[in-house]
């Protein structure tokens, strides 16, 4: 469910080609347009969705509405 959540939302963004999740390493692998969008836009858009990106922190709000399953086991937010 986290994986297909966080593909789908990355392919509404402007410029990304392809998106996909390896869930085991918790790698995220986006193939874009640099004319059409930044890596820091990709980064905020991933936070949007509720998940952390790199070293950014996930947008509480959008943390909040994850299902359980889609939520940290072993950190609080």
């Amino acid at each position: 469910m986290c994986k297909a959540r966080i593909e789908k939302s990355m392919a509404y963004e402007k410029g990304v080609q392809a998106a996909t999740l390896d869930v085991p390493s918790k790698v995220l692998t986006v193939s874009y347009r640099p004319d059409k969008t930044t890596p820091a836009a990709l980064r905020t858009a991933v936070q949007k969705t509720g998940y952390d990106a790199d070293d950014a922190t996930a947008d509480t709000r959008a943390y909040d509405r994850l299902p359980d399953c889609c939520k940290k086991t072993n950190a609080t937010h």
